[in-house]
């Protein structure tokens, strides 16, 4: 099979994506577009001379390409994956897939139509302990899941808030702290394999703080109340405004919990109940905290953002698409990622209402949602139709 050519839009974020597939076998970069003129020469830089620079997304998608990697702005990766998957064109997204419940729709019933591979580029399930804990749940020595924990945080200073936010109308501004729930979800759905089906929201708000950072809104963290398709509850949230930075996972299950080191994705913390200790488990007593050996390739993960995630990412990607195999954060699961952050928000200003999370595979529960525009983003020359982070806390 000849190397897959591989588009990228977006060379912001998209040059990870591109010095890894640089390193990897089976796929070359062939085309890439950005509106920045510094962007693209920087991509240049590690390119070969030939590759094609393309001004709109249209020729980018129809310059030969085999698929094509999305980093272009949050809440607007939907549209642009619909459009190659028509054009037949396999499908790398990042961040969040949709951000209205139609588009999670439509964005499902393409990849079905198509039949083109739609890959979400989550990244936290590929950090070393993510990785650990899902091989030690899936061994079956905790029992099965009962509670889960997971939490991405990232507090910006002033200068860098003035940096990324640059409007009241920028993306950034108007995102609801709900919708950037994928870095605390997407591994406890990858280490357990369990699908969301009801979702509570609720926010926490900082005024003053949000004064003091220069943040252009007040709900400094949303909390999501998942209901899992076993049973089971996991508490997430979106991306955290308050220190102290970092992520960190949990899981209390029905003979012990495994969790990752706050401060520290390379450990694990391992628990099992003394009188659940088998010889299966006994080895490890009933706690200890290490370090998982590196998986096959973790040298050269290591040189890669996000704990040497984004590596892992684009090396699974290419084999997908080789080996025409399904992704595991596929559409079905990244359209419900989407879900949350969206459902999770409309419960929180409706008083904490639960919702249902639809199960994306069916079309009788997809249909609930066929005609759900509700936005708090300026789409389509509309004006938000949902509250948003900055107008609803000034109300």
């Amino acid at each position: 099979m000849e190397n897959i050519k591989i588009g990228v839009f977006g060379t912001f974020r998209g040059l990870q994506y591109i010095e890894a597939i640089n390193i990897l076998d089976g796929a070359e970069v062939t085309a890439i577009c950005d509106r920045d003129p510094q962007k693209l020469e920087e991509a240049k830089a590690i390119l070969p001379t030939d590759v094609k620079v393309c001004e709109t997304f249209e020729e980018l998608i129809h310059s030969g390409i085999d698929a094509v990697v999305l980093c272009n702005f949050f809440n607007e990766h939907a549209p642009y994956a619909i459009q190659a998957m028509k054009a037949g064109v396999h499908v790398l997204s990042e961040t969040t897939a949709a951000v209205t419940m139609k588009e999670c729709v439509e964005l499902v019933e393409t990849a079905e139509q198509t039949g083109c591979i739609y890959s979400l580029a989550e990244n936290y399930p590929y950090f070393r302990a993510n990785m650990e804990m899902e091989e030690v749940y899936k061994s079956g020595d905790l029992g099965e899941v009962i509670f889960a924990e997971g939490e991405y945080i990232h507090p910006m200073s002033r200068q860098e808030n003035e940096f990324y936010n640059p409007g009241p109308k920028h993306w950034r501004s108007l995102t609801p702290c709900t919708y950037y729930c994928t870095h605390a979800m997407a591994p406890l759905m990858k280490i357990t394999d369990l699908m969301p089906r009801k979702i509570i929201g609720k926010v926490a708000v900082g005024k003053q703080y949000a004064q003091d950072i220069g943040a252009k809104s007040a709900d400094n963290y949303g909390v999501l109340l998942v209901e899992m398709d076993n049973g089971a509850l996991f508490r997430v949230g979106g991306c955290g405004a308050f220190g102290p930075k970092g992520n960190w996972y949990r899981l209390g299950c029905s003979r012990g919990g495994v969790e990752s080191i706050r401060g520290d994705m390379d450990k694990v913390r391992l628990v099992v109940n003394p009188w659940n200790l088998n010889e299966s488990n006994r080895r490890t007593g009933t706690e200890c905290v290490y370090t998982p050996a590196l998986k096959e390739g973790g040298e050269k993960a290591a040189n890669f953002e996000h704990g040497g995630a984004d590596y892992w990412v684009t090396k699974d990607f290419i084999a997908d698409i080789r080996e025409h195999k399904e992704p595991y954060m596929n559409v079905y699961r990244a359209a419900a990622l989407s879900a949350l952050g969206i459902l999770g928000w409309e419960s929180a200003v409706d008083n904490s209402k639960q919702l249902l999370v639809p199960d994306f595979r069916k079309k009788e529960e997809r249909d609930l949602y066929r005609n759900d525009e509700n936005s708090p983003f300026f789409m389509n020359g509309k004006e938000p139709s949902l509250p948003n982070a900055l107008n609803y806390l000034e109300d």
